[in-house]
């Protein structure tokens, strides 16, 4: 899905910024968040970060309602992102209940968290090594991703003489020209490792539930795809087979994930990258970067394998999305600190970019550390007409589920 393709481009940007329309609030009681299927940003910044207002990429997705969580993407310091939750989050995640890890692709901005996160998974071996430690012989923790991943975090465990006394696994998606990390013969691998599967796409170049779990309201399937990066890169969809039906699209670094469009029809949540944005001069007057033409933006964007907010809004287009959410927000567009805070000024016209590009009546939204969107179950996702306890909070303007107890004040 290439911009250049695009002639309202240009057209997008000297609309004048969106008035807010008032709908009401979509609260979820405690209850029925356990049958939602959330998505919790720990880093919500481009590989340029990190940044005192954002961490490099990693989010979670608990869609399963048992305490589980699946990751896509682990940056440097996603551990540590755990600890620092806001004080007054309804509910703490915590990194030791990461079962699944999906890669996107291999830069470091989306790996470097990796081996902390697994060290923190893990359970240590025991002090004394005579000492008996029941352990199980199955992973206790997955890691899917693109070829290469397996000998990654092999390497760097044996290198840095890692030992656990728990399993972890690591599963290749491969394509048809693609050589696969070995596990034979087993000095190759690691002392905690399993053999992982090597998992080839299908002819039409897709892997379709190469895994799959238990949900509150069935199973859900995940599914990927390829999409065009600089390098090999993937997106993940996480959806229910039968009813409720729901399906979250999560794509890696790209400049044109046209070709898993099959994979992603109608989903309830697409969160698609929006690295960088052409600023008008009138909406930051002291910002530098604002002086480069629109022309300059797009080419340099397009020239990294990147995405600018109408690029995401025109996807979301494509595939009919019910929801969109902006991530890997490079790091001239901090998160504001406050409702009079100048940099929300960007950020407000980067959602305005993608909004106006989607056209479909409601609001694009630009992701911040910890923000937690919310994809409630059919009976939830009217406003119910009396007060709930323990009551979650949905977004006041475009009725955006997510939950996070401090509002947005923005």
């Amino acid at each position: 899905m290439h911009l250049g393709h695009f002639s309202s481009a240009r057209r997008l940007l000297r609309v004048p910024p969106l008035r807010r329309r008032t709908t009401r609030s979509i609260y979820l009681s405690a209850a029925q968040m356990t049958r939602a299927m959330t998505v919790t940003f720990l880093g919500t910044c481009s590989g340029g970060g990190p940044t005192e207002s954002r961490n490099c990429s990693s989010l979670v997705v608990d869609c399963l309602g048992d305490g589980s969580l699946w990751m896509v993407d682990c940056a440097e310091g996603t551990t540590r992102q755990f600890d620092f939750q806001p004080a007054d989050t309804p509910v703490r995640l915590k990194a030791r209940s990461v079962s699944k890890l999906f890669i996107t692709h291999m830069h470091a901005d989306h790996t470097m968290g990796i081996i902390p996160m697994i060290r923190n998974v893990l359970f240590p071996p025991p002090v004394d090594p005579n000492t008996s430690f029941p352990t199980s012989p199955l992973p206790k923790i997955e890691i899917y991703g693109p070829a290469g991943i397996r000998l990654f975090v092999r390497s760097i465990l044996k290198m840095t003489l890692t030992r656990t006394a728990d399993k972890y696994v690591v599963h290749e998606l491969l394509n048809a020209d693609d050589v696969p990390t070995p596990c034979e013969p087993p000095e190759l691998m690691h002392s905690s490792e399993v053999v992982g599967r090597d998992i080839r796409c299908s002819k039409d170049g897709f892997w379709r539930c190469f895994t799959q779990g238990k949900g509150t309201l069935g199973d859900v399937f995940v599914d990927a795809g390829p999409i065009v990066h600089r390098d090999p890169c993937l997106g993940y969809i996480f959806r229910e087979p039968e009813a409720p039906g729901r399906k979250i699209v999560i794509l890696g670094d790209t400049n044109d994930p046209s070709c898993i469009i099959p994979l992603c029809a109608s989903p309830s949540l697409l969160i698609h990258e929006a690295t960088d944005a052409h600023i008008p001069r009138e909406i930051l007057p002291n910002v530098r970067f604002t002086l480069r033409s629109f022309d300059t933006v797009l080419g340099n964007t397009l020239a990294r394998g990147h995405s600018i907010p109408q690029m995401a809004g025109e996807f979301a287009k494509a595939v009919g999305a019910e929801k969109l959410v902006l991530n890997h927000i490079g790091g001239r567009f901090p998160a504001p600190r406050h409702g009079r805070d100048p940099r929300l000024n960007a950020i407000r016209e980067i959602e305005r970019q993608a909004t106006e590009a989607w056209g479909s009546g409601r609001q694009a939204m630009a992701a911040w550390d910890y923000m937690r969107v919310a994809i409630p179950a059919p009976d939830t996702m009217l406003p119910p007409n009396q007060p709930v306890e323990q009551a979650m909070y949905a977004d006041p303007h475009e009725g955006l589920v997510y939950v996070n107890q401090k509002k947005r004040k923005w």
